[in-house]
């Protein structure tokens, strides 16, 4: 039992090292692959056309055990723009968050039911961190979707191509859908039809506003029409959707406001108890009963703010 610490600091650092191993080996194949699209795109004209007999278009294949362990964390290394803060910063804060869990509760829980309380810890902190980091480059993005539909119809108004409207954004464009363009320029310059590569965005972003942008060109090449109109059309839904995205966000304010009081006020309470009554926390300090019951009150009160979190959001999507 002597070595239990160090096991365990050496389990959860080969784990987050293998982890991190993981996605730096994919993050640099999706760049290489990024390179080579961008550098294409760059040298070649842009033209909508069927992919080329001659042209292997290669998808990045991962095995079921990557896309589970990715999958888990919620990390995405095809959406490098998204990052704020670097993978391996936070693969060294969710392992340190996992090791502080770890020490602090070997004491309570035991050696056993602390690794594994550690390593969850390390997992949700890690899933926590990224899909922050997602969801604030979603927001980006969908803010800017709507003036950039709107500088796709000006140009084909004014009688450029489709490409080059395009073009125009990813070159013209404020980040992050300068990149996002900059990607669907690059793909369509290789022989990718625009929907197939649009499609690719809406895979890569979770924004459903780019798969209604796909399925509307994917339709209006095959039956014709004012591309015009078309465009127009769905660049007034999509400012719709926007702005009731923001009326949503608004309303629930309240709720997490009210959630977030809800969690503050028992630490509030024991505060105000500490001072007035100490020795009616000393149960919940001294006492390893009272220690498992505040962990397990903690931890209550963390599914409680996941839940109503969760219908938060819910309701918001709704």
């Amino acid at each position: 039992m002597r070595h239990a610490p160090l096991l365990l600091v050496t389990g959860i650092l080969l784990a987050a090292l293998l982890l991190g191993i993981l996605a730096l080996v994919e993050a640099r194949r999706a760049r290489r692959l990024r390179e080579r699209v961008l550098e294409v795109a760059g040298a070649a004209p842009v033209a909508l056309a069927v992919p080329a007999p001659s042209i292997r278009m290669h998808e990045t294949e991962r095995s079921p055990l990557q896309l589970r362990l990715l999958r888990l964390v919620s990390f995405d290394p095809d959406l490098t723009e998204a990052e704020v803060i670097p993978w391996p910063l936070v693969a060294a804060i969710s392992a340190t968050g996992g090791l502080f869990a770890t020490w602090r509760l070997s004491g309570m829980l035991g050696t056993p039911l602390a690794f594994v309380a550690g390593m969850l810890c390390t997992v949700l902190l890690a899933r926590a961190l990224f899909k922050w980091q997602k969801g604030r480059y979603q927001d980006a993005v969908i803010q800017q979707l709507p003036d950039a539909l709107g500088l796709m119809l000006r140009a084909i108004r004014a009688g450029l191509p489709l490409a080059e409207a395009m073009r125009g954004i990813a070159q013209g464009g404020a980040s992050p859908i300068r990149e996002e363009f900059t990607r669907v320029v690059g793909e369509v310059a290789i022989g990718r039809p625009v929907d197939a590569a649009l499609m690719r965005v809406y895979a890569r972003t979770g924004l459903t506003e780019f798969s209604f942008l796909a399925v509307t060109l994917g339709l209006q090449a095959q039956t014709g029409g004012s591309l015009a109109e078309t465009l127009e059309t769905l660049a007034d839904m999509v400012r719709k959707r926007v702005a009731m995205a923001k009326r949503a966000k608004a309303l629930a304010a309240e709720g997490r406001m009210q959630a977030g009081m809800l969690f503050v006020l028992p630490f509030l309470a024991a505060a105000g108890m500490s001072f007035i009554q100490p020795f009616y926390l000393r149960t919940f300090i001294e006492n390893p009963t009272g220690q498992r019951l505040a962990l397990i009150g903690f931890g209550l009160m963390l599914l409680g703010l996941f839940t109503i979190r969760h219908l938060i959001r819910q309701a918001g999507r709704d």
